[in-house]
């Protein structure tokens, strides 16, 4: 195969990549406002991350895509870090930031619930969907009954509140 036809060849969802470069890549800790990494991240393929397509093609602004990340990172931390946890808990001695770290972003996840209206709300329903399990917004809308191309404003609306939880609006 070619070059020309690796490239063409489809990618995330059938599209072919689509490479952007990631500007406002800025990360702030959002607890303490630090910088954690700054500055352009390069070409990124927008088309793996929904978050990140939202924001390139426009469909969400800047503040509601670092609500989004800051949601991402939490969910990670508070869900995927079982098996470090684990391993740290048996090392002992001193204090386990890591497990210290799993919680505070499992009582941020809490908050981030309950700020949406709890799990059964559809701005959590719709966040959950697009942004923590990555399904495309035609079949978040689907998967929930909602009327055809209104998901978008629901998920702005969810980002929103985001936002002034994680003090970015």
């Amino acid at each position: 195969m070619t070059r020309e036809e690796l490239v063409a060849k489809a990618g995330y969802d059938g599209n072919a990549p689509e490479f952007r470069l990631k500007r406002g890549s800025e990360v702030r800790d959002h607890t303490t406002g630090a910088v954690i990494r700054d500055g352009e991240m390069g070409a990124v393929n927008v088309c793996v991350d929904r978050l990140e397509w939202l924001l390139a093609h426009k469909r969400i602004e800047p503040h509601q895509h670092t609500a989004g990340e800051y949601l991402q990172a939490d969910w990670q931390l508070a869900e995927q870090l079982t098996f470090a946890t684990a391993g740290a808990a048996r090392s002992g001695g001193g204090t386990n930031r890591l497990a210290d770290a799993k919680c505070d972003a499992h009582d941020r996840m809490n908050d981030a619930v309950e700020r949406l209206g709890g799990n059964r709300s559809i701005g959590w329903k719709i966040v959950d969907l697009v942004i923590l399990q990555n399904v495309s917004l035609e079949k978040a809308e689907r998967s929930l009954a909602l009327p055809l191309r209104s998901g978008l404003g629901a998920l702005r609306g969810a980002l929103d509140s985001l936002a002034r939880l994680y003090g970015l609006a």
